[in-house]
Order: structure tokens, then sequence, then C-alpha cells
């Protein structure tokens, strides 16, 4: 059996049946991991959260390492980094949204026990991120250096097309990260994904001058560094799959890797609307970048870039919460226990706000001094009062953006990744339209618009978690009471009628 995209059982036929190390398949043990996921809500949530917490923590320190090189080379090659982000971001957007829908596909089979249909998600998600990575590289070296020209402009366009290059190239490394880090949450595996994560961080840290200093590659090193430390971290992956199985509930087997339309289904009805929905915040960068350039130039850019910069570390701890909170609340929705879902949403909910509650005032307090490291040399110095104002405007979104992402967590765990995807999409076309008229003003007026935005954008995500959960409720006690389970996802219409 399979659970398919609209919640409701489709049987399908395993391929083979495959022993693991003289067992059954399906007779293997839940490991701890898969056992913690399934329990309290309180401790999972903490136990799943923590080692994503310190991955992202060790990412962001690498951002930061990243941006601290790059100010050495000048106000220019800063801004080109900022623009040339939002090409990373929609490659590991791609990557993250699939891997949330396989974590929630692989959850909702574990807590049923249905491992031979885990395996087939987990087998098909390396070729899916395979294919993938090999057709987004010629796609972005097509149209890539027209938008950076048409973004970015003459003075920036040398150093974009330098550091953007290595991405297009290694866009299946990148893409490799976010689906194999799913399948490790899929089964409760925190730990192991978080060690796959840092590791990539600490290996880029130590690339990064070598590449860009050593080795003389400039701008382009520090995009190569990524790169490399990206493939080099998908190591143990394999080891712990492929060679020390026994220590893993899910197993990939080449015999399952030939795609399933029901399993495919099943893993991208998550997948594909929450791959959209990133890399609608990461296309919708673009003429975002563009009307702020047009505002305040190059170096305005580099402002906005850089403050940003201490948003994405603020937003670490919900982003965290978020990643842990879609298998366990999938797995609980399979179950239709939604008691245990609201407890867990309310819990991750109430954390994330305080922590960035924390976060903003601790940062609007060190701002003078945090801002530092970006603005040390000659170059940037003289843009070290701006950011220090643009951080503090922008520490008001990063408490808001908590919230959106807890609510877009709950809505993909319960197969309503849809309303996610079109709450994105509204808030972003409104977010388009205020940088447009702010920037016939200036920078500030554009961070002013942004923070307006997010108030809009955050109670319109929040509602529509609730009537989202109001809804599925309802669904589970017509079920309970004789009537059928649901045999199609939530659309926004029916959101619409309920909210």
């Amino acid at each position: 059996m399979v659970i398919g995209s609209e919640g409701l059982d489709q049987t399908i036929k395993p391929s083979v049946e495959i022993p693991t190390r003289g067992m059954r398949t399906a007779d293997k043990q839940l490991t701890k991991d898969a056992r913690v996921m399934l329990g309290d809500p309180r401790r999972a949530l903490r136990m799943m959260a923590l080692p994503m917490l310190v991955s992202l923590l060790v990412a962001q320190v690498n951002s930061f390492v990243d941006t601290f090189w790059c100010s050495s080379l000048g106000a220019i090659p800063l801004a080109a980094v900022g623009l040339v982000a939002s090409f990373y971001l929609i490659i590991s957007g791609i990557g993250s949204g699939v891997g949330i829908g396989i974590s929630a596909s692989i959850a909702a089979k574990v807590a049923m026990k249905r491992k031979e249909e885990a395996d087939a998600v987990a087998s098909q998600s390396i070729v899916f991120m395979a294919v993938m990575g090999l057709i987004i590289t010629p796609i972005t070296l097509a149209i890539g250096n027209p938008i950076l020209r048409a973004v970015g402009g003459a003075e920036m366009y040398d150093d974009c097309v330098s550091y953007a290059l290595p991405f297009f190239l290694g866009a299946v490394f990148i893409v490799m990260q976010g689906i194999l880090a799913g399948i490790l949450r899929g089964e409760g595996a925190s730990r192991r994904a978080m060690a796959m994560m840092a590791s990539a961080a600490v290996l880029n840290i130590v690339f990064d001058p070598l590449f860009t200093f050593v080795l003389g590659w400039g701008i382009a090193g520090l995009a190569w560094a990524t790169i490399a430390a990206t493939a080099l971290s998908a190591i143990p992956f394999f080891y712990w799959y492929l060679l020390r199985s026994d220590t893993t509930y899910v197993d990939i087997h080449r015999s399952m890797m030939r795609p399933q339309r029901p399993v495919l289904r099943d893993l991208l009805s998550v997948g594909i609307p929450k791959t959209v929905e990133l890399d609608i915040m990461a296309t919708m960068n673009f003429p975002l970048n563009f009307f702020v350039v047009a505002a305040a130039g190059a170096e305005g850019f580099a402002v906005y870039a850089t403050s940003w910069k201490f948003v994405e570390l603020m937003l670490v701890p919900s982003v965290a919460l978020a990643s842990a909170l879609v298998p366990i609340c999938a797995a609980a929705f399979q179950r239709k226990d939604l008691g245990k879902m609201r407890f867990t949403y309310a819990y991750a909910m109430a954390w994330a706000l305080a922590i960035a509650a924390a976060e903003a005032v601790s940062l609007c307090i060190l701002a003078d001094h945090a801002v530092v490291m970006f603005t040390y040399s000659d170059g940037s110095v003289g843009l070290r009062g701006d950011i220090i104002h643009v951080t503090r405007v922008f520490m008001i979104i990063g408490v808001l953006y908590s919230a959106i992402n807890i609510s877009s967590s709950l809505l993909q765990s319960m197969r309503m990744a849809n309303s996610s995807m079109w709450s994105t999409f509204i808030r972003n076309m409104v977010l388009l339209l205020t940088f447009a008229f702010c920037s016939t003003y200036d920078l500030n007026a554009i961070c002013w618009g942004f923070v307006a935005c997010e108030v809009f954008g955050m109670f319109l995500m929040v509602g529509w978690a609730e009537a989202g959960f109001r809804m599925r409720k309802g669904e589970v006690l017509r079920h309970s009471s004789g009537s059928r389970w649901p045999s199609r996802p939530a659309d926004v219409r029916t959101v619409r009628r309920i909210y």
C-alpha cells in the first residue's frame, strides 16, 4: 500500500522482495530516531530541531565567512555575491522543496511501518536528484548571463558571471544536499542530516581562503569552494545507506530505482508546490533587486544584501523547527492524530516567535558592533552606517517571517502544500508592487515597505494554516463517522470557503 498525494490508500505492487542482512525488509525494526519521531511531540521536536539548528548555524557562519572574505574584494564584488545568491537559492530550492516532500512521504510510511514503500521513495529520489541536476545546468547556462546583465548592469556583470558559473555547472550537487537531507529527516535521523550539512559548511570555510586567495581564483573561488564542499559532504550519506544499512531503517535498492508513478506522485505532491514556493521567493529577488539597484545603486544594493544576512541568521531557529515539524506532523496526520498535530504546531510556533523576538532585540542593540566584520576594508567602511540602520529595520521582518515558516510547514504536513504555495505567491506579488512604488523614493522607503508586506504575509499564511487545519479536522471527524477519507488534496477554493 502507498499513501498517495491525497491521503487516500492506493495499492501498488512492490517490484521485488528484497532481503536485508538475513531479515525480510518489511520486518526491519524501527531505529531509535524513528521511535523518537513517533513519540512525545515535545521531545521529538527538540531532538529533531536541535541538530538542524546546529547545522544551520554552522551554515550561517559559513555564509558570514563568505561575506567577510568577499568584503575584502570591495563593494562591487559584495553586491555581485548578493545578486547571484538568487540563482543559488533557485537551484537549492528545488532540492530543499523536493526534500521536504520526501521527508513527509517517508515519515508517513514509517508511521504505518510500510517499509517497502519508504524504501521505494528513497531509492527513486536518488534518480530524481541526478536527473534534475543534469537538466538544470544547461538551462541556467542559457538564461543566466542575460538575466545578470539586465538586473545588475555593466558595473557588476563580470563579477556576477565569475561567481555564478560554478553554481550552474555544479547544480546537481546543490540539489543533492536537500534531497539527501530529506531522506534522513524522513526516518527521524536529524543528527545524521546535521552531520552531513555541517560538514559541508566546515569544508566551505576551509576552502574559501584556499580557492580565493592561495589559488588566486578571486570571487569565483568562493563559489567553487561551496560546490566542492557540498559534493564531499554527501560521502557520509552513501556510507550509511550503502555500507552500513544495518544502522538505518530505510534502505536504498538499485532494483527500486525504476520510476513508479504512485511513488513519484506521492513525494511530489508536497515537493513540487514547496519547490515552486521556494523558487517564487528566489525568482522574485531578481525584480526586487532591480528596484533596489534602481533606487540606491550598487552600493545601496550591497547595504540591502549585507543587512539581509542578519535576517537569515535570525531565521535559523524557525527554519530548524519548521523542518522538524513536517515529518512529526506528517506522521501524526497519517495516523489521524490531529491533537498531536495541533499541540506540536502551537509548541513550535511559541518557541519560534520567542526566540526570534529575543534575537531581534539583541541584534538591534549590538548592530554597531556586528556589522564591523562586513565593513572593515577601505572599500566597504563607508557603508557601515547604512547597514546598521537597514539591519535594525529588517529585524521586524525576521520575527514576522518566523511565523510564516512554521505555518507553511503545517500546511505541507497536511498535504496542503498548494495552499502554502499560493500564499507565498500572493505575498510576493504584493511585495513586487510595493518595491516598484517605493523605488521612486529611496532605500529607506523600500525597507519599510518590505516590513508592511510581511505583516500582511504573516496574517495570510497563519490564517490559511488555521483554516486548513479546521478543514482536515472536519474530514477526520466525517471519516470516523463512516464517511470516506478525502480522495483529493485540499484546493484553494475549499480552504477559502472555510476561512
